[in-house]
C-alpha cells in the first residue's frame, strides 16, 4: 500500500509486544508521539506569531480530536504519530531554509532535508504527511498582509517543498514495485472520476472535519450536536473573515478564503488522489487540523473587538472547549474502543476456559457482524467497530487466549481443532461454541480490562 516504513515499524514493535498485554506499550508510543506533536506544534505556532495561550490550546486540541483518538486507541496506529512528527519536522526545516536570505547552500540543504522528511512521512502513512497543511494555515492567519507578495513567495516556497516531498515518496514507491521489493496492493489505484470524487468529498468527508470533536455515526443519521458543531464552525469562520476584513481589508479576506480552499485540498490530497472512498477519521487528521486553525484564529479575532477583556474571554472560551473535548475523547476512547474490545476478549477467554488438556476439543467460533457491536455507536471500522468479524482474526485471538491458559504447552494443536464462520454448524460438530454475537447483549455489563 506504499507504506513500507509503517510496515517496518509495526513489524518490529509488534514482535516486541508479543501478546494483548503488549498492546499497551504500542498505545503508550502513540500517546508519547501525540505529546511530542503538541509540543512541536506549540513551538512552531509561537515562532509564527501566535500568542502563548492560543498556541497552547490549539496544540492541545489537536491531540484530542477523533483522529487522534484513533491513533491513541489502536495499538497498530502508533506509527501514524511518527508520520505526523516527520511532517512537522519537514515544515520546521523548510521554514528555516526559506528564511535564508540570500538562499545559500545551507538554505537549499534545509529545503532538501524538508522534502526528504515529508517523503518519509508519506512512506509511513500517506494521509498523515499532509499535516504540513495545518502549519501553513497557521502561517496564513498569523500574517498582517502589509506585503501580500512576501506571503505568496513564502507559501510558494513551502508548496515547492511539498511537491518535491510527495514526488519523492511516489518515486520511491513505484521503484520498490518495479524492483520487486514489494508487490503493489490492488488498492494502489488513482482516482479517475475527479468531479464525482469532489462531490463525495463535500458530502461525506468535509462535514466530519467541520464537526471538529463531534463524531459521525454509521448506523443512524448524525446527531443534532454534530450538525450544531458543523454550523458553529462555519459561523465562526465567517465571523472571523468579517473581522479580518475590517482589520486588514479585502486582501486578507481573499487570502483566508483561498488558503481554506487550497489547504483543504492539500490536507486531504492523498485520499483525493486515491480511488478508494473510505472517509475514516484516521485519514482526517490534517483536514480537521486545518479547520481547527481557522476556528481558533476566528475566536481570537472576535475577542480583539473588545480590547480590554475580549482576548481573555476568547482564551477562556477556547480553554473550556479544549477541556470539554479532552473529557469527550477519554469517554469515547473507553466506550468505543477499550470496553468493546475487552468484551470480545472476555468471550474468547470463556471459550478457552472450557478446553480440557486430557483430550482435544472441537472449537467453533461464530463470527460476529458489525451491527452486533456492544458499543453505543459505531463509525465505519473505527469507533465502536467489531474485531472478530473474520475467521482469521477469530483463529488468532483464540490461539492467543489458549496460550494464556496453557503457557507451557508446546503444541496448541494437540488441545483443540479450530473452525469459525458466520453460520454455526450442527451442535454435534463441536464441543465448544464461542458465540461472538453475544456482544450486543453484553453491552451493559461491566468488563475487567486489566488482567
Amino acid at each position: 500500500m506504499g507504506r513500507p516504513l509503517y510496515g517496518w515499524l509495526l513489524d518490529r514493535t509488534s514482535r516486541a509486544a508479543g501478546d494483548v498485554r503488549g498492546l499497551g506499550g504500542l498505545r503508550a508510543l502513540a500517546v508519547a508521539g501525540l505529546g511530542m506533536l503538541a509540543l512541536a506544534v506549540y513551538l512552531l505556532l509561537k515562532a509564527e506569531g501566535w500568542g502563548k495561550g492560543s498556541a497552547a490550546l490549539l496544540a492541545a486540541f489537536l491531540t484530542v480530536i477523533p483522529s487522534a483518538q484513533v491513533v491513541a486507541s489502536w495499538g497498530i496506529c502508533w506509527p501514524q504519530a511518527v508520520a505526523l512528527l516527520l511532517s512537522v519536522g519537514a515544515f520546521a526545516l523548510a521554514r528555516e531554509g526559506l528564511r535564508q536570505t540570500p538562499r545559500g547552500p545551507r538554505g537549499w540543504s534545509l529545503c532538501v532535508g524538508a522534502a526528504a522528511a515529508l517523503a518519509g512521512s508519506m512512506l509511513v502513512y500517506q494521509a498523515s504527511g499532509p499535516f504540513y497543511a495545518v502549519l501553513l494555515a497557521a502561517v496564513v492567519v498569523a500574517r498582517r498582509y502589509e506585503d501580500p507578495r512576501a506571503l505568496a513567495r513564502g507559501l510558494g516556497g513551502h508548496l515547492l517543498v511539498v511537491i518535491a516531498g510527495l514526488g519523492l515518496a511516489y518515486a520511491v514507491t513505484r521503484l520498490s514495485f518495479a524492483l520487486g521489493v514489494f508487490s503493489p496492493s490492488p488498492r494502489m489505484a488513482l482516482e479517475r472520476h475527479i468531479v464525482d470524487k469532489a462531490v463525495w468529498f463535500i458530502m461525506k468527508v468535509l462535514p466530519n472535519a467541520l464537526a471538529l470533536n463531534v463524531l459521525d455515526d454509521s448506523d443512524t443519521a448524525p446527531s443534532w450536536g454534530y450538525w450544531l458543531m458543523v454550523s458553529g464552525t462555519l459561523t465562526l469562520v465567517v465571523l472571523g473573515l468579517i473581522v479580518e476584513g475590517r482589520r486588514a481589508g479585502r486582501a486578507a479576506v481573499g487570502t483566508w478564503v483561498l488558503a481554506m480552499v487550497g489547504l483543504m485540498g492539500l490536507a486531504y490530497c492523498a485520499s483525493l488522489l486515491a480511488s478508494e472512498r473510505w472517509p475514516t477519521y484516521r485519514t482526517l487528521f490534517a483536514l480537521t487540523g486545518v479547520w481547527s486553525v481557522f476556528v481558533f484564529a476566528a475566536v481570537v479575532r472576535l475577542g480583539s473587538l473588545w480590547p480590554s477583556r475580549g482576548p481573555g474571554i476568547a482564551l477562556a472560551l477556547l480553554a473550556v472547549f479544549v477541556a470539554g473535548s479532552a473529557v469527550l475523547a477519554r469517554q469515547q476512547s473507553l466506550e468505543l474502543f477499550a470496553w468493546p474490545q475487552g468484551r470480545e476478549l472476555a468471550l474468547m477467554r470463556q471459550g478457552a476456559a472450557a478446553l480440557a488438556p486430557s483430550r482435544p476439543s472441537r472449537v467453533f467460533v461464530l463470527t460476529t457482524r458489525q451491527r452486533d457491536t456492544s458499543a453505543p455507536r459505531r463509525y465505519l471500522d473505527e469507533f465502536g467497530s467489531v474485531s472478530v468479524d473474520t475467521e482469521w482474526v477469530a483463529k488468532e485471538l483464540f490461539a492467543l487466549v489458549a496460550r494464556e491458559r496453557f503457557p507451557g504447552e508446546r503444541d496448541l494443536s494437540a488441545l483443540y481443532r479450530f473452525d469459525a464462520g458466520p453460520v454455526a454448524p450442527d451442535a454435534r460438530g463441536y464441543d465448544i461454541l464461542v458465540d461472538m454475537r453475544q456482544l450486543r447483549s453484553a453491552s451493559a455489563r461491566p468488563i475487567q480490562l486489566a488482567r
